[in-house]
């Protein structure tokens, strides 16, 4: 069994998992600590878990959920909404701008590979902002990569944690904000809310007592607020909410808050269809946009975005607003179903 020591050092995300499956009495042991690969065993049956990973997920559906163009695809064959959009690459560039003139502005261009929203850049405006990101794009990555160029579809943002048992998880991702308070900077205001996020638990097992991370001040920033005519030297009246980027990744300090009691059954539904176009794909989170999550979707109310094989729990499960929701053990009750409990 992993000790506390080796549980700390550990990703949030792997440590909650490996909590949940020794308190079921499975015996975990460490066989790469560098790679965080860990076998767990109960009773002679055994699995390698690395990150989320074991033997119930399936190499194919894997790796095809993982390219946002192909994932798309299968989406939209099950008759899932998703944004129109195409996938290029930097050598390609000018057919890439041919058709994004044929798309609605805005736009968004991002790699069809890709995790925390890096190298995402939306509010494309016009051919010049999409070929500044195509640009950026391949500078980073080479001009061999892959990209997608979309449209923007407006909505707010949710994070659907399905399973193949049924079992689910809502969040609400807000993207990165401060609010005014009349007297302080949005720099200042945003470091005071990072401050706040670092503020230690009662637990020694989980240095913070949620999951949101530092509000990061970046390039991404700076030109999203200067769209808005403003800085970060701007100081905002008392109650002005300001977004700071587009991107509501829980990693560069956006909110979340669970809404799974609330949640439209259609969104589940929906959900279910996406995990069932991935064959034997055990679980996924889904980054889901629309107009309303409460009332029932239409195919023009909601766009679902990305499949992620992976999941992150730590969101679910210590969220910055609501019910904490046990997504670890629904995880554990895919891979060793044997312990499963009410």
């Amino acid at each position: 069994m992993l000790n506390e020591t080796e549980l700390q050092g550990l990703h949030t995300n792997q440590r909650l998992l490996i909590i949940e499956l020794q308190n079921r009495g499975i015996n975990v042991n460490s066989l790469v600590p560098e790679m965080e690969l860990v076998e767990a065993e109960y009773h002679g049956h055994k699995e390698f878990i690395l990150d989320r990973d074991s033997s119930i997920n399936p190499y194919p559906s894997t790796v095809i959920s993982g390219d946002k163009y192909l994932s798309k695809k299968l989406l939209a064959r099950e008759g899932i909404s998703v944004v129109s959009g195409e996938q290029f690459d930097g050598i390609h560039q000018n057919e890439a701008l041919v058709y994004a003139q044929k798309l609605n502005f805005p736009l968004v261009v991002k790699p069809v590979f890709g995790s925390h929203g890096h190298g995402v850049y939306m509010d494309l405006d016009n051919l010049c902002d999409v070929k500044d990101a195509i640009d950026k794009i391949s500078g980073e990555y080479g001009s061999n990569k892959t990209y997608l160029v979309e449209e923007q579809f407006e909505g707010k943002e949710y994070r659907v944690f399905i399973t193949q048992n049924g079992d689910y998880a809502v969040l609400h991702r807000d993207c990165a904000h401060i609010i005014g308070d009349g007297t302080k900077t949005i720099e200042q205001l945003a470091n005071q809310e990072s401050e706040n996020r670092m503020t230690e638990s009662d637990d020694p097992s989980f240095p913070r007592k949620n999951c949101l991370c530092p509000v990061q001040l970046d390039e991404v920033v700076n030109n999203y607020l200067a769209r808005q005519q403003k800085d970060t030297n701007y100081v905002p009246p008392e109650g002005e909410k300001i977004y700071l980027r587009h991107n509501s990744n829980v990693a560069v300090g956006a909110t979340c808050e669970d809404y799974t009691d609330i949640v439209h059954p259609s969104i589940i539904e929906i959900a279910k269809k996406a995990l069932n176009a991935f064959p034997g794909l055990p679980y996924a989170g889904l980054d889901f946009l629309s107009k309303d999550i409460t009332k029932p979707q239409t195919a023009d109310m909601y766009r679902l975005l990305e499949v992620n094989s992976i999941p992150g729990i730590h969101m679910h499960m210590r969220p910055g607003t609501g019910k904490s929701q046990n997504v670890a053990k629904y995880l554990v009750d895919m891979m060793f179903p044997e312990t499963k409990y009410s």
